[in-house]
């Protein structure tokens, strides 16, 4: 059941990211990096979805298999900090909902810390969560401009 509802949470927050992050990056942060055209931004958000889906789908079909195990919880650990840092973080810094924000604090962070105790509490160390999450989080964050950059080159959006 917590693989569908992280499918539920993950589908929901990055919906509202592709639709309206690109726009409030270029209002409150126009000198900080450069921003992804909105149709890219999208392809690499729905790529991050896909992974996410596998993660969770795989894990749920092969609840056995530690490795799958250790990559649902690395998303989960990975969306639940994704959910603090940027978007809570930069909602407080600019006082203005940064989008994802709001299905981060009340989708992942309620759902994703249940999880994440179900997880300690019945068949993963708190070691095992941490270097799930921290492997899993590096592979989003260089996932998310690989799969801008495949948009640029190869999809005329």
């Amino acid at each position: 059941m917590e693989a569908i509802i992280f499918m539920f949470c993950i589908t929901l927050h990055n919906i509202e990211e592709a639709l309206w992050l690109t726009d409030w990056r270029k209002k409150h942060m126009p000198d900080n990096q450069k921003v992804p055209a909105k149709e890219h931004f999208i392809f690499a958000a729905m790529g991050i979805t896909i992974l996410g889906y596998m993660a969770a789908g795989l894990s749920l079909l092969y609840p056995d298999n530690l490795w799958l195990e250790y990559a649902f919880i690395g998303f989960v650990g990975a969306m639940l900090i994704n959910a603090v840092v940027p978007h809570l973080l930069l909602s407080f810094i600019y006082k203005s909902f940064c989008p994802g924000v709001f299905t981060g604090c009340f989708l992942i962070m309620p759902f994703h810390i249940i999880f994440i105790t179900n997880a300690l509490n019945t068949r993963l160390k708190a070691i095992e969560l941490i270097i799930a999450t921290g492997v899993v989080g590096l592979i989003l964050l260089l996932a998310i401009p690989l799969l801008q950059r495949f948009a640029r080159k190869y999809i005329n959006m």
